[in-house]
């Protein structure tokens, strides 16, 4: 057992990506809103769902030896990857755009009275340096370790505050759904299943080798995408609780409101009493830059990748494609009024996006000349028809109650 821990790595990855700015933002604000009522969403239909739906792309890798945006092109063609490229593209500027309001809202809290242009183009200007010299392993293994840190924080904190148990069992197992909640709702998942997550695992899976041996290593990925992930979803509830045991209740009665990171920051601050701002603020930042280099990355390799150029960091289509997404959201969110409903709203849409791409995975995966032996099974089909059905359901509620 011990020895599969060692070479856990691409679902790590995975696991790394969601646990930023729009998971703790969203989840302290809907449990500050409605307690322990929609765990069952970021929590437990998330995790479901984003484990369903990774480990079908890395097993589909796994059985081609390509990464998902190569057979995109090559089984579903051109036009199938203009598709995704968009939605990539745009998707993933718009999760920076989230990402750069967190940063704002960290820093701007922190460091009263310095405009938040100066901090959103200050941070993009430092990752995207970093990505263009190819040093930003560096930042990111410091970055990890403080959103690692965050989140063992959380998980001692949601011990430490006593929440009823029972309830927040309920709200785990006990769907339940408010059209005015819609948007919420999706963003708890979108946050979690991000879309471009897909075209980085695939491509991380490759490069673990796995493919070379696929049928003797699918226990492995098995237990490398199943393992983090629900580690992740661990640390989001643990937030999603304590949100809802510390802030519910000055909701009801004080009409409390997320408005930023000072309210933000009560929710650890049973814990560590005076300090639960500034290490919050310190948390928050962290999540918020560890996230942005990814979404950059992920939209490059799944330009490059598509159109067969060189997805090498240094190549000029790949820069090109990662300073795009860097940049472009810088415009958006340094006129942002309101931080914390533009974060969930960023989670929201990679939210509405993510049918796409979870789409073409169920078809691929279940062609006999792409995976093979290792094509879905009766069990497969009906987790991933079930988990593509609901975010669909989701997204068509959301889009028919806008317009109502």
């Amino acid at each position: 057992m011990w020895e599969k821990f060692k070479t856990i790595g691409p679902g790590m990855l995975v696991a790394g990506a969601f646990v930023g700015t729009g998971t703790i933002t969203t989840s302290i604000v809907a449990g500050t809103e409605n307690g322990y009522t929609f765990l069952w969403a970021s929590v437990t239909a998330a995790i479901v769902i984003s484990i369903i739906l990774q480990e079908m792309t890395a097993r589909l890798s796994m059985s081609t030896g390509k990464p998902l945006a190569v057979l995109v092109k090559e089984r579903l063609g051109i036009w199938a990857s203009i598709i995704v490229i968009l939605a990539i593209v745009g998707g993933n500027s718009v999760y920076s755009v989230g990402n750069l309001s967190g940063v704002n809202i960290a820093l701007g809290g922190l460091f009263e009275g310095i405009p938040a242009s100066v901090w959103i183009i200050g941070v993009t200007f430092i990752y995207w340096s970093l990505l263009m010299i190819g040093k930003y392993n560096i930042l990111e293994k410091i970055i990890t370790i403080l959103v690692a840190l965050m989140g063992i924080l959380f998980l001692i904190n949601m011990f430490y505050v006593q929440p009823d148990y029972v309830e927040v069992v309920k709200g785990l197992i006990i769907p339940t759904l408010e059209i005015d909640k819609i948007t919420l709702v999706i963003a708890l998942i979108g946050t979690t299943v991000v879309p471009y997550n897909f075209y980085l695992h695939s491509t991380a899976v490759l490069e673990r080798g796995w493919h070379k041996n696929a049928k003797t290593n699918l226990g492995m990925m098995r237990f490398d995408t199943i393992v983090p992930i629900f580690i992740g979803g661990i640390i989001t509830m643990s937030i999603g609780v304590v949100a809802g045991t510390v802030l519910y209740p000055l909701h009801l009665s004080n009409g409390l409101v997320i408005e930023g990171s000072n309210e933000m920051a009560m929710t650890i601050e049973p814990l560590l009493g005076k300090n639960a701002y500034a290490l919050f603020s310190l948390g928050l930042f962290a999540a918020a830059i560890s996230s942005m280099p990814m979404a950059a990355l992920s939209a490059a390799y799944v330009f490059t990748q598509s159109f067969g150029l060189n997805p090498d960091m240094k190549g000029n289509a790949f820069r090109l494609v990662f300073s795009f997404v860097a940049w472009v959201p810088v415009f958006f969110a340094v006129g942002i009024e309101n931080p914390i409903w533009t974060i969930i709203l960023a989670q929201s849409i990679n939210g509405m996006l993510l049918p796409i791409t979870a789409i073409l995975v169920l078809y691929l995966i279940n062609k006999k000349d792409t995976s093979g032996s290792l094509r879905n099974n009766l069990v497969s089909n009906i987790l991933g028809y079930v988990a593509v059905g609901f975010t669909i359901i989701l997204g068509l509620i959301n889009i028919i109650s806008t317009f109502q």
